[in-house]
């Protein structure tokens, strides 16, 4: 297979030398340059900032999932001050020895290689706290403090967080040694307040939280990072665009960031100074669905005798020929009242087929086939038809009734003699017991 001749997009400049940009300005990276100060940002930064400094021993931030939540941590630590060690635990699913090897890593005590093949390699936890609490005790004399970082918190197991309390226990005169930050997900609020965590929980002394950014802070979102790669930054974005970029990503940086350097690079492909809405569009298209290359088919000339196919056929219209007949859509212009398109983010995000929406839409097509629903009427209306014939043979009908019950003679006899009433006598002698009412006076 022969390379293309033709320059391809490869021997095109970046859109960094089209736009005039020292550095890309909208890398996923979590650079603490490029933080933006929104409302929750800000709030959220002072919170933790005066926390650590209070040497408080256990703090909390909590976000959505593209917030920036690791920007703010490692803008965070660059204010603490030079005599600050951190560590940020980045993989929640290590072991509880891995994770004490890579927070010794950070704070400088060991190298790479020395963990892998040095003393290090094949000690056990006891030993590694060991030596971690012989660091953190030699940093009091020099009034240095030492901070870890623990990101994606909310996937950690109930063990390793009760492990990362047991780090914040160390202390030394009533000051904690090793300050933690648990950094997650709101589902991380529910975690806690299970019962193997409640003493972990109880222990949280601040807790922080990230909102996604309003629409006023999206476009100052990106005029920020556009300053701070060396653009003017209302010379790239219209402000149609910006509107656009607020409803697409619903404030989530991560979002905003994809959006913008899609539509970068589409504005150089078309050779576009500004950013207007149509460029944003195609971008949030190309980021919804993916772009394929026509077929080499489409490129063939027509075969002799069929140049009425080289014809556009109208709407409508049947095509025939090999396989089955097939029915030409109408085109559907982009209008300016059309519902803009909203980028499916998902699918960055999981690349697993939903079968069982296959399910559900080829179940669905085949029920809204005209012969099918002529059926399935039909076949309601003679239901309805056999059970109304039922209920009028069941009440009409003698075979159906229920058999007479022959009339009961009531016969009516003399009225009962009443018994004698007893005399005032005879209810003195009846008291006396000289007096009976079936033999009359007792003659004893």
């Amino acid at each position: 297979m022969q390379p293309p001749t033709e320059p391809s997009d490869g021997d095109e400049p970046l859109y960094e030398a089209f736009y005039g940009l020292r550095e890309q300005p909208f890398a996923l990276s979590t650079d603490p340059k490029f933080m933006f100060w929104s409302a929750s940002h800000r709030r959220a930064f002072d919170d933790l900032l005066v926390g650590l400094r209070r040497r408080e021993g256990l703090l909390l931030l909590t976000g959505e999932t593209g917030t920036g939540k690791t920007t703010l941590c490692r803008a965070v630590i660059d204010n603490l001050g030079h005599r600050t060690f951190s560590a940020l635990v980045l993989n929640p699913y290590m072991a509880g020895t891995e994770v004490l090897r890579v927070i010794l890593r950070d704070f400088g005590l060991v190298s790479r290689d020395e963990i892998r093949r040095g003393s290090l390699a094949r000690a056990d936890a006891p030993h590694l706290l060991d030596t971690l609490e012989g660091f953190l005790r030699s940093l009091v004399p020099l009034d240095a403090r030492a901070v870890v970082m623990v990101d994606e918190a909310q996937s950690l197991s109930p063990e390793a967080l009760d492990q990362v309390r047991m780090l914040g226990a160390y202390e030394e005169d009533g000051q904690r040694l090793l300050q933690i930050v648990l950094c997650g997900q709101p589902g991380l609020l529910n975690t806690l307040k299970t019962d193997p965590l409640r003493a972990l929980n109880e222990r949280i002394t601040r807790r922080a939280g990230l909102n996604p950014l309003l629409a006023p802070e999206v476009e100052g979102y990106v005029r920020h990072r556009l300053s701070v790669a060396g653009a003017e930054p209302s010379a790239v974005f219209a402000p149609e665009a910006l509107r656009l970029i607020a409803e697409y990503s619903r404030g989530l940086p991560r979002r905003i960031n994809v959006l913008c350097d899609r539509a970068l690079d589409e504005g150089r492909r078309g050779s576009s100074r500004l950013i207007t809405a149509d460029t944003m569009k195609r971008a949030a298209r190309s980021l919804a669905s993916p772009t394929t290359a026509p077929s080499p088919d489409a490129t063939e000339p027509p075969a002799a005798g069929a140049a009425a196919s080289a014809v556009p056929p109208s709407p409508g219209a049947v095509l025939t020929g090999p396989g089955p007949p097939r029915l030409v859509a109408p085109p559907s212009p982009i209008r300016a009242d059309e519902p803009r398109p909203t980028p499916d983010f998902s699918a960055l995000e999981s690349f697993e087929p939903s079968l069982e929406s296959g399910v559900e839409h080829d179940a669905t097509s085949r029920w809204s086939r005209p012969g099918t629903v002529l059926l399935g009427t039909a076949a309601v209306l003679l239901a309805s038809a056999l059970a109304a014939g039922y209920y009028t043979w069941t009440v009409f009908s003698d075979a159906r009734r229920l058999p007479e019950v022959p009339p009961a003679h009531l016969a009516v006899g003399a009225p009962a003699t009443p018994p004698p009433v007893p005399s005032d006598d005879q209810i003195k002698d009846l008291l006396q017991g000289r007096w009976s009412v079936d033999g009359g006076r007792d003659q004893r």
